[in-house]
């Protein structure tokens, strides 16, 4: 975002450490395959007044691991864990145009203290307690995100396309309430509402990467320029070891899986996908 001016008050700078020592809040927004380095290095400055709000969409893929749990794993010394996620393009939340996500966290005051300080009129943000259900709102999207790109670019028209989110939903929803989340989370802004956003525009790294695979494109000439990620390509094979390890149904995932990771054609590994796999009840009682 070349164009995007940055704030006079905004200094960068690269010693990890000395920013520890010198803030309270910290933002991680690192691709996930940079997450268990950071939580290394930053390891003998954290203490337990920290608050570390995780930005990054994504599963460890060697491991398996959502985000927080990599920090779980890595530091001596518990900070005050959140997460932050919802259908937020940057280039618009730089902008200020109206955006909404929703930001979670086990502890009550923690959470209407970063409510306090990040909730404006133009970025309004939502409270939960599920850290689980939003973690996985933020990585299940961008593999669904995928194929509907390959759908789009198969030209398989919008009735497809809705038909598709609302699968990739369900499988979001099945994932997301066998690890622990909760169903309210899934039906949200950072389930639902990212859902969307990331399926349906071609601001959306993981969609248009969708589309340059259903050309044919090799997969490192699909993957984004200037040093972005498309997160979805680690998290199809991530997803897809999750759902085996839970043996949960995610014909959609595993279809992304199999065109990314084993060579299966677009149009083969989206026409097999589709399976009598069993609906998701909503109750609102």
């Amino acid at each position: 975002m070349k164009d995007i001016l940055l704030p006079n008050t905004l200094e960068a700078a690269t010693d990890l450490l000395n920013i520890i020592r010198n803030a309270g809040i910290l933002l991680i927004a690192r691709p996930s395959n940079f997450t268990r380095e950071i939580a290394r290095v930053i390891n003998t400055g954290i203490t337990t007044e920290h608050i570390l709000v995780i930005l990054t969409k994504g599963i460890e893929q060697s491991s398996i691991a959502l985000m927080s749990e990599i920090f779980l794993q890595e530091l001596d010394i518990m900070p005050k864990i959140t997460v932050l996620s919802g259908p937020t393009f940057a280039r618009e939340v730089a902008q200020d145009l109206p955006s909404s996500a929703v930001i979670a966290c086990n502890d009550k005051q923690t959470l209407n203290l970063l409510h306090d300080y990040l909730h404006s009129e133009r970025f309004r943000l939502y409270k939960r307690k599920d850290l689980i259900g939003v973690q996985l709102d933020g990585t299940v999207k961008n593999v669904i995100a995928i194929s509907s790109g390959i759908y789009d670019g198969m030209k398989m028209g919008l009735n497809a396309r809705a038909a598709l989110i609302c699968r990739g939903i369900a499988e979001m929803t099945r994932l997301g309430i066998a690890l622990g989340g909760q169903l309210e989370t899934f039906i949200g802004m950072s389930g639902i509402g990212d859902l969307i956003l990331t399926s349906t525009s071609d601001l959306s790294r993981n969609y248009a990467l969708g589309q340059n695979l259903d050309r044919g494109l090799l997969l490192e000439k699909c993957m984004p320029s200037g040093g972005a990620v498309a997160e979805g390509v680690q998290n199809a094979a991530s997803k897809n070891a999750l759902a085996e390890c839970h043996k949960i149904e995610m014909p959609i995932c595993k279809a992304v899986y199999r065109i990314i990771f084993k060579g299966t054609s677009c149009v083969g590994a989206m026409q097999d996908r589709d399976s009598p796999d069993q609906e998701i009840s909503i109750s609102y009682a």
